[in-house]
Parts: structure tokens; C-alpha cells; sequence
């Protein structure tokens, strides 16, 4: 146990602060992490891959953590609005989903708005994003990263 801790105790927690951007958060995720990761090796299960246990286990706590914000936040149910799995993409549409009711109070151009919309309440590609508004691709994706970026300014003021 103790090998594991420290060989993986810098990297969940570095991996933790790009999740949480916030020390305090990441030390209380990334204990979470190990105590999860304990209780599961004492129970001893045959493992495949520790590895690939340790990140799916740093992956579902921290998908656990968010889902708790996002309801205390905005106190509706994450669950009915997405399933989110084990895709990492599938967390960041979750809580833009759940800023799309509020998407007017982050300064977005009137072109981010429809594409972020179109991406996230849609799910349509970029491909087909760009089809439908006659733009290129490089366009979209430009106006999805000022969006993001935008909000996540604001999420950090």
C-alpha cells in the first residue's frame, strides 16, 4: 500500500488540481482517491491492471465530486440531464449544460451561443455544426474555445 501511495500520490494530486483548480479541493479529492483505492484493494478482487484501476477509480471520485457541486450549485438532478460513463468529455457537457440557461451572462457573441449551443444542447459535431451555419471547422472550433474559455474566467473570478 504504502508503494502504491507513493508512486501515485503526485500524480493523482497534480492531476487533481487540473480537475479541481483549487488546493484545497484536490488535497480532499485526491484523499478521497486513495481511500477508495484501498477499500477496494482490501477487498481482494483479482486485478488486471492496477494501473488502470487506480485512474478509473481517480476518475469516478472526481466525477462523483463534480456531479455533488454541480447539484448544490444549481440544486437540479445531473442524472436525468446525462449519463456520464467514463468519457472525459462527457463531465465538461454535463456542467455546460447546466450553465445553458444562464449562457447570456457570460459575454459570448451572438456566433459562440449558437455553436455552443448547437454542440452541447444538439450534440452535433463540428462537422455538421459547420454545415449547418455555413462556416469552416477552424471556426467552430474557435468559437467553442472563446466560449469555454469565457466561462471558465468567470467560474474563477
Amino acid at each position: 500500500m504504502d508503494k502504491i501511495y507513493d508512486e501515485y500520490y503526485y500524480k493523482i494530486y497534480y492531476w487533481a488540481i487540473k480537475k479541481t483548480r483549487n488546493k484545497e479541493d484536490a488535497e480532499d479529492l485526491t484523499n478521497t482517491i486513495f481511500v477508495s483505492i484501498f477499500e477496494y484493494l482490501g477487498k481482494n478482487i483479482g486485478i488486471d491492471k492496477l494501473d488502470n484501476l487506480i485512474w478509473k477509480i481517480a476518475y469516478n471520485c472526481w466525477c462523483t465530486k463534480a456531479k455533488k457541486y454541480i447539484k448544490a450549485k444549481n440544486n437540479v438532478v445531473v442524472d436525468t440531464i446525462c449519463d456520464i460513463g467514463y468519457q472525459e468529455d462527457m463531465l465538461d457537457k454535463v456542467i455546460y449544460r447546466e450553465i445553458i440557461d444562464d449562457i447570456k451572462n457570460f459575454n459570448l457573441t451572438e456566433k459562440e451561443i449558437i455553436v455552443f449551443k448547437m454542440y452541447y444542447c444538439n450534440d452535433l459535431s463540428i462537422k455538421e455544426i459547420s454545415d449547418k451555419i455555413n462556416s469552416s471547422q477552424s471556426n467552430i472550433k474557435y468559437y467553442l474555445y472563446n466560449a469555454r474559455k469565457k466561462i471558465k474566467e468567470r467560474y474563477n473570478d
